[in-house]
């Protein structure tokens, strides 16, 4: 690291004390931004150009590190108020509870009567009647005979 490098980060660190009001995340974005931004114009430079001149001169340039923290500061969002937990009242809370109650009742009813319909479906697509399944006695088998008996010899 050269005193080049040592210009550049004394300057981010006066910067960074400077933001001490802002968030942390937010403060290291524009530090890092800040960072890129210096590189960017240091590296324009030849080697032979960049001089303690010319490193002190592209900081002069962005800004006194207050200024440019006024200015990030301005810039940055505020942070967002804490929401209110919500609070329902004694009156709106028991209409709440009859509506969940009642919306329970539809789904219970709802479900009873889908299963009633759908036994009824499947009794009926099955035959319908018990008496279906008894063979009459026109499908009955004539019993076979039975074989005759073998000689046994003597």
């Amino acid at each position: 690291m050269n005193t080049y490098d040592d210009l550049v980060n004394d300057y981010l660190r006066a910067v960074e004390q400077a933001l001490a009001g802002v968030p942390a995340n937010r403060r290291a974005e524009l530090l890092a931004d800040l960072s890129e931004h210096i590189a960017a114009k240091r590296a324009e430079l030849s080697p032979d150009q960049e001089t303690e001149v010319e490193v002190r001169s592209i900081l002069e340039l962005l800004g006194d590190p207050e200024e440019v923290a006024a200015e990030a500061m301005v810039d940055a969002e505020p942070p967002l108020p804490a929401s209110p937990p919500i609070l329902i009242e004694p009156k709106k809370r028991s209409a709440a509870l009859i509506w969940v109650a009642v919306t329970i009742a539809a789904v219970a009813t709802m479900c009873v009567l889908a299963g009633l319909l759908g036994l009824m479906f499947f009794s009926v697509s099955s035959g319908g009647t018990p008496e279906a399944t008894v063979p009459t006695s026109s499908d009955s088998v004539a019993p076979t005979p039975s074989p005759p008996p073998v000689p046994t010899p003597s």
